[in-house]
C-alpha cells in the first residue's frame, strides 16, 4: 500500500516539524537549561551570566571564572496538560441530524485529556517512559592566571520535554507520546577579556536532536462524513439498486466497504522516531561593564537546519483494512481503483523516514543595573526567529498517486481557508508564524554576604497566529514566574536553587484554526478536531539546584 503508506509518512513529517520547532522557541527555550540562577532571574541573564552556563547564556562571561571550575546540576520537571473539547454549534446539530446512523464521537465530544505520564527522547534508547521527568547535566571552565583567555565546555539540555496519554484519552489524535530532546552534549567557548571593562565570547556547540511520536490518526472531513453518512443510510435496509451494490454488496459479493471510514474513528496508529546525533550551532557573547553600577550584554544563538533520519511504524485500523482490502476485489469498480494504485491486503507497515527540521536563532540585548550595594536588577529584551516556520514543503522521491487524487478534490472544492496544497509530488503546508520579540526581568537581593535572594518573571507572546493553534504545540502566551536563591558555601563553592511554574492557556473556537478545528471540506491533513470548541491549559513547575566548585 505505497500509495496510503506514503499519506500516512506525510501527516507523521508535518506533527514531527511542528512538535520539534515551535515547542522549543517558545515554551521550552532556557527553562530546562538546568541553571538555578537563570531561571530564578527569568532568564534575565545575559548582562549578568550565570556561572558556568555563560557558555550557553553569554559566552563572553566566561571572563568572570578565575583557574579551573566545575559545575554539577540537577533538574526535576512536573508537566501537565488539560485540554477540553466541546462540539461548536455547527458539529452539535450534525450529532443531531444524524443520531439515528451512528454519527457520534463520544471519545472526544464533551471529554478532557489529561497527561498521564512521561517520555523521552534519548540517544541510543529512542523514545523511553519515565516516572519523572529528571536530568543532571554538567560544565567545567578553565584560565590560567593572569591570561585573558577563559575556556569552557558542558553538557546541557536547551530542549527536553516529552509527555503519554492514556489509551482512551481524547488527546491521543494529536499525540499518545511525543518527546523532543535537544541535548548539547559538547560545547568548546571561549570568553576574551579584551580591556578591563570589555569581553567577547565565542562557542559552538555539539547536539544531539532527537524528536519521537506516537498518535492515533483520524480524518474528520466533510467529504469523509458524507461518505460515512451514505454507507450507514444505505446498507442496513435492502439492497436493490446499483448504487447499494457497490457502496455494500449484493449479498453475493462484496460492496466497496467491508469496513466504516467512520470520521471520528482513528485509521491508524503511527509511531515515528527520527533523529541526528550531530547537530552544530554557534553562540556570540559581548560584555561591557559600561560604569560600576550598569553592565550590558548581548548574545547570538544561531539556528540549525537538520535532516532527522528514523523509521515510521504504522497499523491500519480494522476498518480501514477492511476498507481497502475490498476494493481491488470489488466486481463493479475493481478494475478502476486498480488502474489509479490501489493493490489489495493492508495490514501494516514500516518504512525509513526523514524529516527536515529548522531549529530558530535566537537574539537577546540585556542591561545589569547596581540598584543599591545589595539589590541588582536585570532587563532582558529578546528575539526568536519563529518565522522560519512560514511553510513546510514536504517532497517525495515518487509520486504518490492517492495524494494526486486528494489534490485534485481538495482543488475542486477549494474555499481559500488553508492555503495549502496537496499533490502526487508532495504537500505545501503553510504555518504562517510569527518572529516575536519578548522581555524578562530578574532581581537580587544580597541579603548577607553569603546568601542572594532571587525573583524572576518572564512573559512571552505567542509566536502561533490563532488561526494556526493546534493541541500538538499547545501554546498561547506562556508566562514564567521563579524565585531562588544564592549561596556562598566556602571561599571556592556556591550552591544555587530555583523553583520556576510556567503557564501557558490557548483557546480554539471551531473552525478558528486551519491546523485543528476547520470544518473546510478541502481541509484533509492534518485537522482532528474539526469543528470543535477546544480549550488547553500547560502547567510546568520546574526545580533546580546546582553546586559550582574549583578542582
Amino acid at each position: 500500500m505505497l500509495w496510503l503508506q506514503k499519506t500516512w509518512m506525510a501527516v507523521v513529517a508535518g506533527g514531527l516539524l511542528t512538535a520539534a520547532g515551535v515547542a522549543q522557541a517558545q515554551l521550552m527555550q532556557n527553562i530546562f537549561m538546568g541553571n538555578p540562577k537563570a531561571l530564578a532571574l527569568g532568564n534575565a541573564v545575559t548582562a549578568d551570566p550565570p556561572g558556568t552556563d555563560a557558555i550557553h547564556f553569554n559566552p563572553a562571561g566566561l571572563v568572570r571564572l578565575q583557574g579551573r571550575q566545575y559545575e554539577l546540576k540537577g533538574i526535576l520537571v512536573d508537566f501537565s496538560l488539560e485540554a477540553d473539547f466541546t462540539p461548536g454549534d455547527q458539529l452539535a446539530a450534525v450529532f443531531d441530524q444524524f443520531e439515528a446512523l451512528g454519527l457520534e464521537d463520544p471519545g472526544v465530544a464533551n471529554q478532557t485529556s489529561e497527561v498521564d505520564g512521561v517520555s523521552v527522547m534519548l540517544p541510543f534508547l529512542g523514545m523511553t517512559e519515565l516516572p519523572v521527568l529528571a536530568a543532571g547535566l554538567g560544565n567545567f571552565t578553565f584560565s590560567a592566571d593572569d591570561h585573558p583567555v577563559t575556556f569552557g565546555t558542558g553538557v546541557y539540555a536547551p530542549v527536553m520535554l516529552g509527555l503519554t496519554r492514556s489509551a482512551d484519552d481524547p488527546g491521543i489524535y494529536s499525540s499518545r507520546a511525543v518527546g523532543i530532546t535537544r541535548l548539547t552534549y559538547f560545547s568548546p567557548t571561549m570568553g576574551i577579556q579584551l580591556t578591563d571593562t570589555l569581553a567577547v565570547g565565542m562557542g559552538i556547540g555539539f547536539s544531539y536532536f532527537g524528536v519521537g511520536l506516537e498518535f492515533d490518526m483520524r480524518l474528520p472531513n466533510l467529504v469523509l462524513g458524507s461518505f460515512d453518512t451514505l454507507q450507514q443510510a444505505n446498507c442496513p435496509n435492502g439492497i436493490d439498486n446499483l448504487v447499494e451494490n457497490i457502496i455494500c454488496g449484493d449479498g453475493n459479493n462484496d460492496g466497496v466497504v467491508d469496513g466504516r471510514l467512520n470520521p471520528f474513528a482513528s485509521v491508524a496508529s503511527i509511531e515515528a522516531e527520527v533523529e541526528r546525533y550531530l547537530s552544530t550551532t554557534f553562540n556570540l557573547g559581548l560584555l561591557w561593564e559600561a560604569t560600576p553600577w550598569l553592565t550590558l550584554g548581548m548574545a547570538y544563538m544561531s539556528g540549525a537546519r537538520d535532516k532527522l533520519e528514523g523509521e515510521v511504524h504504522i497499523r491500519y485500523s480494522d476498518d480501514v483494512r477492511g476498507f481497502v482490502n475490498s476494493l481491488s476485489g470489488n466486481p463493479y469498480i475493481g478494475s478502476l481503483v486498480q488502474f489509479v494504485g490501489v493493490p489489495g491486503q493492508l495490514s501494516s507497515d514500516t518504512t525509513d523516514a526523514s524529516v527536515i527540521i529548522e531549529y530558530p536563532q535566537h537574539f537577546a540585548l540585556g542591561a545589569s543595573v547596581k540598584v543599591t550595594d545589595r539589590l541588582k536588577t536585570n532587563l532582558d529584551v529578546k528575539w526568536t526567529d519563529t518565522a522560519v516556520w512560514d511553510v513546510w514543503e514536504i517532497r517525495f522521491e515518487e509520486p504518490v498517486e492517492f495524494l494526486g487524487i486528494l489534490g485534485l478534490i481538495s482543488d475542486s472544492l477549494d474555499q481559500g481557508t488553508t492555503g495549502g496544497h496537496i499533490g502526487s509530488d508532495g504537500l505545501f503546508l503553510p504555518r504562517k508564524y510569527e518572529s516575536v520579540w519578548s522581555w524578562a526581568i530578574g532581581m537580587e537581593y544580597q541579603y548577607t554576604d553569603q546568601l542572594a535572594l532571587r525573583a524572576g518573571y518572564e512573559p512571552r507572546g505567542s509566536s502561533i497566529p490563532e488561526d494556526k493553534a493546534d493541541l500538538i504545540i499547545p501554546i498561547g502566551e506562556t508566562f514564567l514566574y521563579a524565585v531562588g536563591f544564592g549561596y556562598q558555601w566556602s571561599r571556592d563553592t556556591w550552591i544555587d536553587g530555583a523553583l520556576g511554574y510556567v503557564t501557558s492557556e490557548q483557546r480554539i473556537p471551531a473552525n478558528g484554526s486551519t491546523n485543528s478545528t476547520s470544518t473546510a471540506i478541502d481541509n484533509f491533513i492534518y485537522n482532528p478536531y474539526a469543528g470543535y470548541d477546544v480549550e488547553t491549559r500547560v502547567g510546568v513547575v520546574v526545580g533546580e539546584l546546582s553546586i559550582r566548585s574549583t578542582f
